[in-house]
This record gives C-alpha cells, structure tokens and sequence, in this order.
C-alpha cells in the first residue's frame, strides 16, 4: 500500500495480523522488510503491525533534497498512515532512526502514542564535523563501504542495502544531523517509553540521559550487542520488550 504525505512524497507500508496497533520503524539503510527478516513480525504475533517504508528507503519516495528529511516532516509520515487507517492513536517500536523519528513525534503529538519503545536512538541533539564523510561517501561509492564496516552482516541486510538509492541516502544523511534536541519537550510526556541499547553501542551515554530524562521511561541494555546487533538479535529485544509491549486482547 502506498499513501501521500502533506509535502507529496509517498509513502509505502503493509499491515500484517489483527490485534492492538503496533507501528515499526526501521533504521537507516534499512527498509519494512527487515522487520520480516530479523524475526520480529513473526515474534509479534497477535498484534496489528503496520510496517512503514521511511521515506527514502524500500518503496516509499526518495527525493535528493535534505530538506525533504527533516524529522518533522518524517513523523508526519508516520501520522499520514495512520490517519489513512483510521487510526486515532497507536503504539510504536523503532529502530536507530525510526527510533529518532517515534521520539521526535512523542515529543510533538503524544494523544497519537499510547507507549513507545526504540532500539539504539536517543531524543537529544548530535553535533556532526561539518566535513563528516557519510554524505559524500554516499554519494560517490555508494553503500559498498558501509557492508565493508558491518563486517559480516545477515544477507537479508546486505541486500536490502543494496536496494537503496545513495543519492537519497547522502540527502538523509545531511539532515539527520540538524535535527533538534526533544528533550525538554519528551520530559513533559508521561508515555511509557523503552529504550533498547547494545552495551556496546557509541550511543549509549546519550540513550541513558534520554531514558532517565523521560518521567516514564526505561532502559533495557543488551549486554555484548552494539548498535546493529541490538536489533538484529531479535530474541534479546523481543525478550527486553515483552514487558513494556501494548497489551493483546483477551477474550
């Protein structure tokens, strides 16, 4: 299925099963089906699972244009499928950076979450060296380097990264950066929140300050994983989650 966004750019998804609505967010280089690939649709059995293609990526448009990434607008495409489902309020789990994206649209429209867990992503600000390599890498050798860096990623991922647009990836790369910090507004917002961190993950310091900022919120860290593992082992993260997951209907 494929909706427009405000700013035109379509947008692709798929709902799987029947029971609470439970929207997933994948990360940066990734797209929907990796959510199929790592287990967790399958370990999600019993809920309403709407797997969205964050612009950019899988079928979802990817224009060239950093500004066509900034967060906001990213949420809003998270709200534009809802809104198409008729979907009032949901709940949502996200990674790396639907993880970023779910905090940001906790802090501007909490009446639309019901809780929210992310997996390797905090709600602060990022300062990036105005010569940071990532864009133009993109750009001219495209995603090759970054399998190289993952040392020996799952197939499904190396695949799905090949599928990308770099040009589209380099744009997203510029904007991600630019973003704001959440904080002061996410400390406001009584939302049961998860946080899922590898121990080994860069980012930890900045997820713990982001967890222990949120009146309602909680940081499970899984211990020996860094930031990809966290959420390709999904048996860890599904174990760290069933707790804090909306509950199924009985009955």
């Amino acid at each position: 299925m494929r909706i427009r966004s405000g700013d035109g750019v379509e947008i692709g998804f798929e709902v799987v099963g029947d029971g609470p609505p439970l929207v997933l967010l994948h990360g940066f280089f990734g797209d929907r089906s990796t959510w199929h690939a790592a287990g967790y649709v399958t370990g999600l059995s019993g809920y309403r699972l709407i797997l969205i293609d964050g612009r950019g990526h899988g079928t979802s448009g990817a224009p060239h244009d950093p500004a066509a990434y900034d967060v906001v607008r990213q949420g809003d495409d998270v709200l534009a499928v809802l809104d198409a489902l008729g979907l009032a309020r949901a709940s949502i789990w996200g990674s790396s950076m639907g993880g970023i994206i779910a905090l940001h649209l906790l802090a501007r429209h909490p009446e639309r979450i019901d809780r929210l867990i992310a997996t390797g992503a905090h709600g602060d600000s990022v300062s990036v060296p105005a010569d940071d390599p990532l864009p133009e890498t993109l750009r001219t050798e495209g995603v090759e380097p970054f399998i190289a860096h993952l040392g020996d990623p799952p197939t499904w991922m190396v695949e799905t990264m090949r599928a990308a647009d770099p040009l589209a990836l380099a744009a997203l790369a510029e904007a991600l950066p630019r973003r704001r910090s959440a904080l002061t507004r996410l400390a406001e917002i009584d939302a049961p929140v998860l946080l899922i961190a590898g121990g080994e993950d860069p980012g930890l310091p900045d997820i713990r300050r982001t967890a222990d900022t949120l009146p309602n919120g909680r940081l499970a860290v899984l211990a020996g994983c860094g930031h990809f593992d966290a959420f390709t082992r999904s048996d860890l993260a599904l174990a760290a989650a069933a707790g804090e997951l909306p509950p199924l209907r009985t009955g």
